[in-house]
């Protein structure tokens, strides 16, 4: 992607991402678990790094947040490159939204 497309998906987001590095799931709807880091979020997305994101990663997902899985979000990817997937959350918000704070 260009850095005239990174400028470009910046100034789409609606909210400021915050840095972290907090380990997460991605659990497909056929139930198979793949685990990711969390490198920034914002209230509605986030960058995630998944170890072969290109054949790990459906189009939309749940990202688990918590071990006891109890904080989940519903994702949607956005773009992809080598190293990360974008995603903004779809549905109703959770406590995602105090963690990007």
């Amino acid at each position: 992607m260009s850095a005239k497309a990174l400028l470009r998906r910046a100034d789409e987001r609606k909210g400021r991402r915050r840095p972290m590095r907090r380990a997460a799931l991605v659990l497909h709807a056929n139930g198979q678990v793949a685990p990711c880091v969390i490198w920034d979020m914002s209230v509605g997305g986030a960058r995630l790094a998944i170890a072969h994101p290109s054949g790990d990663v459906p189009l939309r997902f749940t990202l688990v947040l918590t071990k006891d899985g109890s904080d989940r979000r519903n994702c949607e990817v956005v773009w992809t490159d080598a190293r990360y997937v974008g995603v903004k959350f779809v549905g109703a918000p959770s406590v995602v939204e105090h963690m990007a704070r």
